[in-house]
């Protein structure tokens, strides 16, 4: 029985412990569920694309082209049915003259015509014949310069060739006289020993001498006294025919050891004469080579007198006209070409009248029907509507993104038109007034847009809306503009980073409506927050895709409440289902919640 008691109490406090379960998961879910929508931003990918910077501005409609008419003949104007702002078309009748007094009144101005023509034309030719003669000038002073620097060449390869050749005998000269020197040093060793032995045999020739009229002192005493001493007769004779002997060998070997000596002497004279006198130059070269130099040498000289010469021509004066002089000159000359026709041409002229040389709008006229003209007076201005600019002001913010080249969209008068940038004016101008889409600056840049497709529906001097396609960039890393943000440090856009919302520092390039250029800071694949709501830097956040969100926005709100409800009910049976979830889910969901009440309380 007691066991039947304890069932029935503890099988409702079972109940009670399962219902309160279910409704603390219950409350649980809605609050993690609260913390997740909190924690929910829209984000995009960074994504590569093209961008292209768009100018926009203001301009005035100019024409590309005007004509200024003059009248080709001295007459009245019969007809001049146009007035300023009246559209023409080429090959339209303009103007007819009256030409009764035509003949009459260009007599005198043929005749000045003609004047003028001849003095311009000798003015022309005596330039002309000028600057030809300077121009050749300058031509033959080139030749003769390169003329001059192969002569000078050449002298310097005469002077080279001669010097070695000089050298070269030189130094022969010099291993001759070194050879003859030391033939005369050996024959003066030699003469020496010669002289020795002369005097060697002068002392002995003498002795002998001596010996000799010693012997024939004895030999004539002896001779004396040979009846008495016979024998001391013939010792004499004997000892004399030895004295007298030995003194003509001694004579002999005396005279030879002097002519020996004369002879070296002799030799070492006629040496000594072969050399050259101490600083005397001998050496004089290759008399071939000697001549050619001399005749290079005047070349050369005669060269550089003709060169100096046409120097001078080339750099005097041309007698060329000055700028000034040309410039009034051609201007005389255009109304030559018209003063200097035959009165026959002038008349035909005349008849023909002025036609429209192309479809364009009368800007000026000077005439009056039944007014007299003069050949050259001006009559009219055509401007043309085929030929058709815009004339824009560019900031200072602007105009360095503005190219030649560049294509452009022009809206005037309800119509749209192709165009492209035709000249960037290269003064900036100041006061002047502008509208851009960056500024309106005080000192601008004036361009000349030219209308690619003009028609006749065009009016010139009205103003018109431009938009330049300025800079362009293809294939590079894109960002909408909305998730680009500027703040007191420079470019930034939020990125989420493991699920923690982060501020990244990037740079940016070509800008346009819609898009901009990321140069750094990001990489291709990042997920970029848009709008990061009331979150700060480091808040826990779940990216949703921002065309996901755009589609669920386009449902009813009760709809999507109504979903979301299911939504929470599945979960609520899936936690029940799945009894308790891990520790980290619920230090996760606790971490979310917690999170999710910072950003609320923000």
């Amino acid at each position: 029985m007691k066991k039947k008691k304890i069932i029935k109490i503890v099988i409702p406090i079972t109940v009670v412990v399962l219902i309160a379960g279910a409704a603390a998961l219950n409350k649980a879910a809605s609050a993690g569920r609260q913390i997740a929508e909190a924690m929910q931003v829209e984000g995009i990918k960074a994504e590569t694309g093209d961008v292209t910077e768009v100018v926009e501005t203001n301009g005035t409609v100019i024409s590309g082209e005007q004509k200024v008419i003059f009248s080709p003949v001295n007459a009245s104007v019969e007809s001049a049915d146009f007035q300023v702002g009246d559209l023409v078309n080429a090959g339209d009748l303009l103007v007819t003259f009256g030409l009764k007094d035509l003949e009459e009144q260009n007599q005198k101005a043929e005749l000045t015509v003609k004047a003028g023509e001849l003095g311009y034309q000798d003015s022309v030719s005596q330039a002309n014949r000028a600057a030809s003669r300077q121009a050749d000038a300058r031509n033959k002073a080139a030749q003769l310069q390169a003329q001059v620097n192969a002569k000078e060449q050449e002298v310097a390869n005469l002077s080279n060739a001669l010097a070695g050749t000089i050298s070269a005998q030189e130094a022969s000269r010099q291993q001759e006289e070194n050879h003859v020197n030391g033939q005369i040093a050996d024959l003066q060793e030699q003469l020496e020993t010669a002289k020795e032995q002369e005097a060697s045999a002068k002392a002995s020739y003498e002795k002998a001498v001596s010996s000799q009229q010693s012997a024939q002192v004895n030999f004539d005493a002896a001779a004396a006294a040979a009846s008495s001493e016979p024998e001391k007769l013939d010792d004499a004779r004997e000892k004399l025919n030895k004295a007298n002997k030995e003194l003509a060998d001694a004579k002999n070997n005396y005279e030879a050891k002097q002519q020996e000596a004369a002879s070296l002497e002799q030799q070492i004279g006629t040496l000594q004469g072969t050399l050259s006198a101490p600083g005397t130059d001998i050496a004089a070269g290759d008399p071939n080579l000697q001549q050619q130099l001399q005749n290079a040498q005047g070349e050369l000289a005669e060269l550089k007198a003709n060169l100096e010469s046409q120097k001078a021509m080339a750099e005097g004066d041309s007698g060329a006209l000055s700028s000034a002089a040309r410039e009034q000159m051609l201007t005389n000359n255009n109304l030559a070409e018209l003063e200097s026709k035959s009165l026959e041409e002038l008349i035909a002229e005349g008849r023909k009248g002025i036609s429209a040389d192309f479809d364009g709008v009368i800007s000026d006229k000077q005439i009056m029907e039944g007014a007299m003209v003069t050949q050259g007076m001006q009559l009219f201005t055509l401007q043309s509507i085929e030929d058709v600019n815009v004339e824009v002001t560019l900031s200072k913010n602007v105009y360095a993104k503005v190219k030649e080249g560049q294509k452009a969209e022009i809206t005037l008068a309800g119509q749209t038109y192709q165009g492209t940038v035709k000249r960037i004016s290269r003064i900036a101008i100041d006061g002047a007034a502008g509208t851009n889409q960056a500024a309106v600056a005080s000192a601008a840049i004036m361009a000349t847009i030219h209308i690619d497709n003009p028609d006749e529906d065009i009016f010139l001097g009205v103003d018109a809306k431009v938009k330049i396609q300025a800079a362009e960039a293809k294939n590079v890393l894109i960002l909408p503009t909305e998730a680009v943000n500027i703040g007191k440090d420079g470019t930034f856009c939020w990125v989420d980073e493991d699920g923690v919302l982060t501020k990244r520092s990037i740079t940016t390039g070509v800008t346009s409506d819609e898009y901009a250029e990321i140069t750094q800071g990001l990489d291709e694949g990042e997920t970029v927050i848009t709008d990061p709501g009331s979150h700060e830097e480091g808040d826990s956040i779940t990216v949703t895709e921002a065309e996901d969100d755009a589609a669920a926005g386009t449902e009813d709100e009760p709809g999507t409440d109504a979903g979301a409800a299911g939504t929470d009910s599945e979960q609520e049976e899936g936690n029940g289902a799945a009894g308790t979830d891990s520790e980290q889910e619920e230090s996760a969901g606790a971490a979310a919640e917690t999170s999710g009440a910072d950003v609320t309380a923000e």
